[in-house]
């Protein structure tokens, strides 16, 4: 086939549709995102009111994650568990840049505002 017959990106039909990423999707990345970062060792329920803090597993990947679609932009909340010993500050400052990273990297959609609740410190297992 020449370049002549080669068919051009111009005369592909176009072809209506739309994207939609869930809410659960972007739990998904945020909670591997998690897993990933260094200090983080348990997640927690927003409300506490099932239970204490659990440790970070892939069962339980969502547990302490809210996500809130408006518009273009994304609103992330997180609630999470601290190793003891580690500046809190720190391991919340490298969660917020690692989150808001892979999720703008892999949804093309920006995090307008990311709250991160540090429910708690635990020793590290």
């Amino acid at each position: 086939m020449s370049a002549e017959e080669t068919p051009s990106v111009e005369a592909r039909p176009k072809i209506e549709g739309r994207l939609v990423i869930t809410d659960h999707a972007i739990e998904d990345i945020v909670g591997w995102t998690v897993l990933e970062c260094y200090g983080v060792v348990g997640m927690a329920a927003p409300n506490l009111r099932r239970g204490v803090a659990s440790l970070l597993n892939f069962d339980r990947l969502h547990q302490g994650i809210k996500v809130e679609q408006a518009g273009d932009q994304l609103k992330i909340k997180l609630y999470i568990i601290v190793e003891y010993g580690l500046n809190v500050a720190e391991v919340a400052g490298n969660v917020r840049s690692q989150i808001a990273y892979n999720v703008e990297k892999m949804t093309g959609k920006p995090v307008g505002a990311l709250q991160i609740y540090v429910q708690g410190v635990r020793v590290g297992e």
